[in-house]
């Protein structure tokens, strides 16, 4: 089974109509990801919503850890939509996470350009089982 970042169902119609050209981000708790060093640039991974992949991307450069009160802004940008804001941020993390989260709280930033669909791709519905 292939590496994959998971998103919560929320975000399934964002990912599925983001373009292949513009860095995108995830940002995952901690330094488990980066002290382990579990993605690669160059790297091809599943993209997944609840588990079922929709699509592929390529991750484009070394992992980087800090606060979320120093994450630039041009990487809080790159985030989905609705979480470009550090105050969303931290909220949607503590709520995804289930666990306390602040400003002070180390992330793994992992930031990857999707691959375009190709013919034979067909998406999972993320509903269906």
């Amino acid at each position: 089974m292939a590496k994959a970042i998971n998103w919560p169902h929320e975000f399934f119609e964002e990912i599925i109509n983001e373009d292949s050209e513009n860095p995108r981000i995830a940002l995952r708790i901690g330094d488990l990801y980066f002290n382990n060093g579990y993605f690669v640039n160059g790297e091809i991974v599943d993209i997944r919503v609840n588990h079922k992949v929709v699509r592929k991307a390529v991750i484009i450069e070394d992992l980087k850890l800090c606060k979320i009160k120093d994450l630039p802004e041009n990487i809080v940008l790159m985030y989905k939509n609705r979480l470009r804001d550090k105050t969303e941020i931290v909220s949607y993390l503590a709520e995804n996470y289930n666990q306390p989260v602040d400003e002070e709280t180390s992330v793994t930033a992992i930031k990857y350009k999707n691959l375009p669909f190709e013919k034979s791709d067909t998406v999972d519905d993320p509903h269906a089982d």
